[in-house]
């Protein structure tokens, strides 16, 4: 399940949320300093971290789905035997694949729409901020493919 190309991706994705951490609290307390030390808001300081949150929150549930992190109810698949579990856990699976595609859909047509509206105080086009919607989408399909492959794979085997 681990080619070189996943790791390198998930590094990536790692990276960038360690990035998108240290920018938030960055502009934070630039914020905090220049409005209440200097008397001077940034106006633009409350738009930026929110866009930032946004990007993360769905990367980060891209590495949370790589690391099969999300919430989840064992409780229904503990008593079952070891086949009928891994067969459920796979029938669970192709569903939230098939919401996650929706998803990705859906947040490709939202992207496509805003693309040419811009944010009040950065002035960057809103397509940017709702583009996390269909990336997150992908690369938690991405990982969840390869866990369904994983999981038949250990089925036949």
């Amino acid at each position: 399940m681990d080619s070189i190309f996943i790791r390198r991706l998930t590094q990536g994705v790692e990276w960038v949320l360690v990035v998108l951490s240290g920018l938030i609290f960055a502009v934070v307390f630039l914020q905090v300093v220049f409005r209440y030390v200097l008397r001077q808001p940034l106006f633009w300081s409350e738009e930026l971290p929110r866009y930032l949150l946004i990007w993360m929150s769905f990367l980060a549930a891209a590495l949370a789905q790589r690391q099969n992190a999300h919430i989840n109810i064992a409780l229904c698949l503990t008593p079952l035997p070891g086949r009928a579990r891994r067969v459920l856990k796979i029938l669970t699976d192709m569903v939230v694949l098939i919401f996650l595609w929706i998803l990705f859909y859906s947040g490709g047509l939202v992207t496509s729409v805003t693309a040419h509206h811009r944010s009040t105080a950065l002035q960057i086009p809103m397509g940017w901020v709702y583009a996390a919607l269909p990336v997150g989408a992908a690369l938690m399909s991405l990982y969840l493919v390869l866990q369904i492959a994983d999981g038949v794979r250990r089925l036949k085997g």
